[in-house]
């Protein structure tokens, strides 16, 4: 073998076993590169609260509309033609004030001669009376002179009474809404003439389930929201029906609205916001902080540096608050930001809301990146 040929086997010799002393130490386990190791899991960043104690309620929430707590349609009580209207369309009205006059002087010329001939029978009856003591009349006489008296007093209250017909006022205090009949026009006895409603207060019906009305009640304060306004309004509950309707099973809630005559009309639209049942000192949680899950809701409660997830029974919801009936206690520091990309277990680091919100950002920064 010459010289060139030892070399190559040399060569190949040393190639083999450095191969084979590769295999045998990664079969035996051998060390391996420190730069393979798995890092350990980076705490995510959370915000913790803890549940506070409040008034947890149940609210039934429907629409209806505004209406006058009164509500009248004046029609005319004899015929005759217009002579006068004093109030128009969207006048404030008292009751008893006149709205409209009626030619009158057939009516006042018929009390004038009921008052003539009142006069004469009071006259002729005083007369009879005292020549009655005095035993110079009989008594059928007498009683015929009282009977056309006592006729003649009816005759002239009924040609007031039609002389009050042709002046018609307003039934009560409120708004005038409507009028039918234009100056010189005539009349008859039942035409309709105006509209008046009753407007302060304001009225607003609703018909609840009978299974919801729960502890509504006299006096209770009521949320509303008209569309013409803006605020949100409080009413108060005036009236609970004391029956349910058989047909549909509803309770009739008649809710009063005092001083706002001038912000809300009647026929307006509104939202109606009624509390049916509250419970004292509850616990509530932010409702961000509750995940639901197939029906099941569950949170995460922060326990030495970890997420450890419980699952709860929730009440009530109120505004964006929710009440958490069992499941955690009252020193429990609830996950109420971050939450919803942790499991049971992961590491945690509390932090302000505001570095919470930007460890977040970050992290979908860079999550977004890769």
């Amino acid at each position: 073998m010459n010289n060139k040929a030892k070399q190559k086997l040399s060569l190949f010799i040393l190639i083999t076993s450095l191969i084979v002393s590769a295999c045998g130490d990664s079969s035996k386990g051998g060390p391996q590169n420190p730069s393979h190791k798995k890092p350990a899991a980076k705490p995510i960043p959370v915000e913790v609260a803890n549940p506070q104690l409040g008034t947890a309620a149940a609210y039934y929430i429907t629409t209806a509309t505004v209406e006058p707590s009164s509500d009248a349609q004046v029609f005319a009580r004899t015929s005759g033609v217009v002579r006068n209207i004093f109030r128009e369309e969207g006048d404030d009205v008292k009751a008893g004030e006149i709205l409209l006059q009626l030619e009158n002087d057939d009516q006042k010329l018929r009390v004038k001669q009921a008052k003539q001939k009142l006069e004469s029978a009071e006259r002729e009856y005083n007369r009879l009376g005292k020549m009655r003591k005095a035993g110079a009349v009989s008594p059928t006489e007498f009683e015929a002179a009282r009977t056309n008296f006592e006729t003649a007093q009816t005759e002239l209250e009924l040609a007031e009474l039609a002389l009050s017909y042709t002046q018609v006022t307003a039934p009560f205090d409120g708004r005038l809404v409507w009028r039918e009949i234009d100056l010189g026009a005539h009349v008859l006895n039942g035409n309709l003439l105006f509209r008046v409603m009753a407007i302060e207060p304001l009225l607003v019906r609703v018909h609840i389930p009978s299974a919801r009305v729960g502890k509504i009640a006299k006096g209770q304060s009521v949320d509303l929201n008209v569309d013409a306004v803006e605020e949100t309004l409080k009413g108060e509950v005036e009236l609970v029906s004391p029956i349910v309707d058989p047909d549909t099973g509803t309770v009739k809630v008649t809710i009063k609205l005092s001083g706002l005559s001038k912000k809300v009309r009647p026929g307006d639209f509104t939202k109606v916001k009624l509390v049916t049942d509250s419970r004292q000192q509850a616990k509530l949680l932010p409702s961000v902080a509750l995940i639901e899950e197939r029906g099941e809701y569950y949170l995460f409660v922060e326990e030495n540096g970890k997420a450890v997830r419980k699952n709860i029974e929730v009440g009530y919801v109120i505004d964006d608050r929710t009440e958490v009936i069992a499941g955690i206690k009252m020193e429990d520091r609830v996950v109420v930001k971050g939450q919803r990309n942790l499991n049971d277990g992961n590491p945690i680091k509390v932090v302000d809301s505001k570095n919470t919100d930007n460890a977040n950002q970050s992290e979908a920064k860079n999550g977004n990146s890769k």
